[in-house]
């Protein structure tokens, strides 16, 4: 970062802040932003043509953000489009809808909080959206990548600090849960976070987060400390219990409605190597006592050892064109080669797997098999419902899943994964500490099914036919839970689609505060309308 930028920006923050504190009016524009930006030496004659009432419309004024970033940080740190790294910069998504179809107008590296304080101060100034990415691992068109505006790069942010007396951990936006685990295994030390190697930290955390170790040590949200947040104003600030702490609890569940995270402190846990991996069968002979396995570990097996960690998923195989179960089981304790912990017998009397990679390793590596099953560069969606623990609806639902699923089975690509979790009552009553979190959750003492539906696909001609298929699976399924009283209103938002509504299945109350939160911090919406691309409190982001 420039020193004049490094020096300007405690002014800025300051002064934009105390402006911010009027009410909301019609534009998202402060109106000192640009007078601040230009005397302090970040301003051009277009930015004073934009301050005498120019509005946003016109792609020009994202470019003129573009450019002015450019100039205060020099090009290394700004892929404008049409320049030589920044397709390089949109392959870095996940999916199809975010590294092919949506184009930024620039991707911005920031290396701390101040630039990226500088970068929404300047958003302001421009009215040109943008958005945040951390792994880029979110499915949908414009999530994680700004369509015609910013798309603040979190690349270079990619400390993992443990501190000195082995506690905590403090993590960068800009890392995959590998960076973090791969960092912490030479001292065997871990985190609560994702399963996913190539999932980034920063949107996995804000949505919840479900990791290995949830049983004993919560969701990911609930294992934070504190965070460093830049909020619509400029202002660095910090959260955690006792400082905005009311902002604390909106950051466990909340999503990125009210700033931008620039560092996450998480508690910190001995870990060596634990065990793990995935059984594969033939489905039709094995997923009713899969089933009967599953229900049985969620009503006991997960209450008399927590240390466990389970999903059961369901798939066609179309390139062997066979239906698949699959067991993916984990567990924080080595075993001895040819044996499991004893919470998973009921699944290992399963008989006739054609593939068992369940092995002692260490944390890093378990995470990056199971990211094998999630490739990048396909066009990607999620859909998500919660519903009680019984054994014949979710028998039920997975013949709705596969009469839908049948008729789309020959697409290009196409892999249809039906996917099973249980909430455990251990990981509701942690949802309880340090003031609960926004899921909605907490004070549960029943287990609950969470359900991830996650098609993968090639063509974006088939879009339509898939995103039918699983709207149709969720609607029905919703609908049989509800007639027979074992529906759940809980959407986990790091599985929900674009036509689904997580905030608003945390509960009135919850919502309420939620947006009180919101009101506080960010008094003129900068993240309702200046980030507008994931989930908002108006309802889905897109209209089915």
């Amino acid at each position: 970062m420039l020193p004049k930028a490094r020096w300007l920006i405690s002014i800025l923050s300051v002064s934009a802040l105390g402006d911010s504190l009027k009410p909301r009016g019609t534009s998202h524009l402060n109106p000192n932003a640009i007078q601040l930006l230009s005397e302090r030496g970040i301003g051009s004659d277009r930015l004073n043509e934009k301050s005498l009432g120019l509005r946003h419309g016109d792609g020009c004024f994202c470019s003129l953000a573009c450019d002015t970033l450019t100039d205060i940080f020099g090009s290394g740190s700004v892929d404008i489009i049409g320049g030589e790294a920044y397709e390089a910069a949109r392959s870095r998504f996940w999916s199809q809808q975010q590294s092919q179809e949506t184009s930024p107008s620039c991707f911005f590296y920031p290396n701390d909080a101040e630039d990226v304080s500088i970068a929404i101060l300047l958003s302001r100034a421009t009215e040109c959206p943008f958005a945040a990415k951390g792994g880029g691992h979110t499915a949908f068109k414009g999530s994680s990548n700004s369509p015609g505006g910013i798309t603040i790069d979190f690349t270079r942010m990619k400390e993992v600090i443990p501190s000195a007396d082995r506690k905590s951990v403090a993590v960068g936006p800009g890392n995959t849960w590998f960076d973090v685990y791969s960092t912490l295994d030479s001292f065997n030390l871990t985190v609560a976070g994702g399963r996913t190697a190539t999932v980034g930290v920063s949107g996995l955390t804000l949505g919840g987060g479900i990791s290995f170790f949830s049983g004993q040590h919560g969701w990911t949200c609930d294992n934070v400390i504190s965070y460093e947040v830049v909020l619509g104003s400029g202002e660095i600030v910090t959260v955690d219990l006792n400082t905005n702490a009311d902002l604390f609890w909106a950051l466990r569940g909340g999503g990125g409605n009210f700033g931008i995270i620039t560092q996450f402190v998480f508690h910190a846990f001995e870990q060596g190597p634990m065990w793990g991996g995935f059984q594969f069968w033939e489905m039709h002979s094995t997923l009713t006592p899969l089933i009967d396995a599953m229900i049985n570990y969620a009503e006991k097996g997960s209450v008399e050892d927590p240390k466990a960690a389970l999903i059961v998923s369901f798939a066609y195989a179309q390139a062997y064109q066979m239906w698949v179960s699959s067991v993916m089981t984990h567990y924080p304790e080595p075993q001895p080669p040819g044996s499991h912990p004893e919470v998973f017998d009921e699944f290992f009397k399963v008989e006739n797997a054609f593939h068992d990679s369940t092995r002692t390793e260490s944390h890093s590596n378990h995470t990056v098999e199971v990211a094998s099953n999630s490739p990048s560069g396909m066009r990607q969606s999620y859909w998500t419902f919660t519903h009680r623990v019984d054994r014949q609806l979710t028998l039920d639902i997975l013949t709705i899943y596969q009469e839908e699923v049948v008729p789309i089975l020959n697409l290009t690509g196409m892999m249809p994964p039906f996917v099973y979790q249980v909430i455990t009552v251990s990981q509701l009553k942690a949802m309880r500490r340090n003031g609960g979190n926004a899921l909605g959750l907490s004070g549960g003492d029943e287990p609950l099914l969470l359900i991830d539906l996650a098609p993968m696909w090639v063509l974006a001609s088939d879009d339509e036919a898939v995103l039918t298929a699983f709207s149709n699976i969720v609607s029905r399924s919703q609908k049989l839970a509800e007639e027979r009283g074992l529906d759940h209103p809980y959407l986990y938002m790091n599985y929900a689609s674009q036509f689904q509504d997580p905030l608003t299945s945390y509960g009135q109350e919850n919502k309420a505060k939620l947006l009180e939160v919101s009101k506080k911090y960010d008094p003129e919406g900068i993240f309702l309308n200046l980030n507008p691309g994931y989930f908002k409190f108006e309802g889905a982001p897109v209209q089915w």
